[in-house]
């Protein structure tokens, strides 16, 4: 598959373009607002443009979009209606009416269109949901990690900044692949940050019905942690690093021993060399895109920010 990129990312250096060349793709083009700088050129890149030069290159297949927040529904309109298959950062969008004019691009275009979480990919998760020790009933699902320097992005509001854009997506998607339904919000707790517009701290308890509960807790002002552990009929379950994990992941499992429990270790993989062999195999079946969990994830991350007011 032949990717075009549109933004000079951290996660497209660290994660998406090293996978991509783990699967044997071709890195056709790069869009950046600073298409002539020179630490650009190690990439890789057949060429080097602005977004609109990627769009307009006949070559790109696909393409890749890492930008800030506020701009993943607007350039990925603009990618489908160019004819190219879209791999946009999550959050897709920031409102239900932004993830509508993505849908109907995507229908209208006949192309196919993903949201990057890479963590559906990883094997930990189907392990969590298949282990037999119950049905899930609660889970605690953490995501955190320390304040951002002067001048990120996540630290402004107007561009979709602050921990509940950034991370809590994972903790409400933990929830949506293991009870398979729905959030409901229940409670509610947000920190803002004194020195910014955003939130630093979240906390929230979610409904999934039928007695299934979420707790999840994010937050940009303290150490990078994350887990996610589900608690059963009969025992409980834990991923150790359930969003990014390194190359060998672990997890934990018991039935009704509180304790270590007995240790699970996964081969090494790279979940986001999966995703993209996973998109690719989407886009040669002519897969129809669905936006059902997206739409889940944005409708309860807006009523979680009305906090912020």
């Amino acid at each position: 598959m032949r990717f075009g990129i549109l933004g000079d990312a951290k996660i497209s250096r660290n994660q998406i373009i090293p996978a991509m060349q783990e699967n044997g793709f071709s890195l056709v083009h790069l869009g950046t607002r600073e298409p002539k700088r020179p630490s650009l050129e190690h990439y890789g890149f057949s060429k080097i443009g602005r977004y609109d030069d990627v769009l307009s290159n006949p070559e790109v297949e696909a393409v890749y979009i890492p930008l800030p927040n506020h701009l993943h529904a607007e350039w990925s309109i603009k990618a489908l209606n160019a004819g190219k298959h879209v791999l946009c950062e999550k959050p897709m969008a920031l409102t239900l009416s932004e993830i509508d004019a993505v849908e109907k691009a995507a229908k209208l275009s006949n192309c196919y269109f993903q949201e990057a979480f890479m963590v559906r990919s990883h094997p930990q998760w189907e392990w969590l949901k298949k282990i037999e020790i119950g049905d899930a009933l609660h889970i605690s699902a953490i995501f955190s990690y320390p304040p951002r320097p002067d001048g990120d992005i996540r630290n402004f509001a107007r561009m979709g900044g602050g921990p509940v854009w950034d991370i809590a997506c994972y903790t409400a998607l933990a929830g949506i692949l293991i009870f398979e339904s729905a959030p409901q919000l229940l409670f509610c707790n947000l920190q803002m940050d004194p020195n910014l517009d955003v939130e630093k701290d979240m906390n929230a308890l979610l409904d999934f019905g039928h007695g299934k509960r979420l707790y999840m807790h994010v937050s940009s002002a303290m150490g990078l942690s994350q887990c996610v552990h589900v608690t059963t009929q009969h025992g409980w379950a834990r991923l150790n690093a359930p969003f990014n994990p390194s190359e060998r992941a672990t997890a934990s499992w018991s039935l009704g021993n509180i304790g270590e429990g007995t240790k699970k270790i996964f081969e090494p993989c790279n979940q986001y060399a999966f995703m993209l062999k996973n998109f690719k195999e989407s886009c040669d079946r002519k897969a129809k895109p669905c936006f059902k969990q997206s739409k889940q994830i944005i409708s309860l991350l807006n009523q979680i920010l009305d906090f912020r007011n």
